[in-house]
């Protein structure tokens, strides 16, 4: 049996180790709560999320569906309703320049900004989007503003896909460069220096 003193510093060894003990057990509990308080939260901010989704589905589908009428969404509907907004989404894709994917944003910003713009516009109507004049009033005013809108939005992702600047922005800028390059040309001709005259320019 070892003696008094030669046992208190063992029996406080294995005292530190117990609390040590006892305060893993706590951290790890802690950590769990903080685990779960954290997963509860994000399966909260799904919920949030998928619920506000899912919101707006319905709206944008009750929408389109008083604006369609009592005909209903059919491919002969969309097309009599949409038709017009498609032509002019292909044709500021073939107008735009630059690559394929420039002519799609393009296309598509003009194209599907129109067709909200018109449906949101009918819908506020109420009651009165079955009257052909006032309907007609709402789909022209909404498309004009649905394509300035697609155009901004389309314009944005055009700038951030070619650095800053759209292709038509690009164009400008290539052709202002090209405009300065020739007047300095004609100045360094007439000053007679840089290797340029006025017959080589003329040529």
């Amino acid at each position: 049996m070892l003696p008094l003193a030669a046992a208190a510093p063992l029996l406080a060894k294995a005292g530190m180790f117990a609390k040590g003990l006892v305060g893993l057990g706590a951290a790890k509990a802690g950590t769990g709560a903080l685990v779960t308080g954290a997963m509860g939260k994000g399966l909260a901010a799904r919920s949030a999320i998928g619920a506000a989704t899912q919101g707006a589905r319905k709206f944008a589908g009750k929408a389109l569906a008083d604006y369609m009428g009592p005909a209903g969404i059919t491919p002969t509907t969309l097309a009599q309703n949409f038709g017009m907004d498609a032509a002019f989404g292909i044709y500021q894709g073939a107008m735009t320049p630059g690559d394929l994917g420039d002519k799609l944003i393009a296309g598509v910003g003009t194209g599907v900004g129109g067709a909200m713009g018109g449906v949101g516009l009918v819908s506020a109507l109420g009651k009165n989007k079955n009257n052909a004049l006032a309907r007609m009033g709402a789909e022209l005013g909404g498309n004009l503003v649905g394509d300035m809108g697609g155009q901004i939005v389309s314009d944005q992702v055009l700038r951030a896909k070619g650095g800053g600047t759209t292709p038509w922005e690009k164009l400008q800028q290539e052709g202002d460069q090209q405009y300065r390059q020739e007047i300095e040309r004609q100045m360094l001709a007439q000053l007679g220096i840089g290797g340029y005259n006025q017959t080589d320019l003329l040529g």
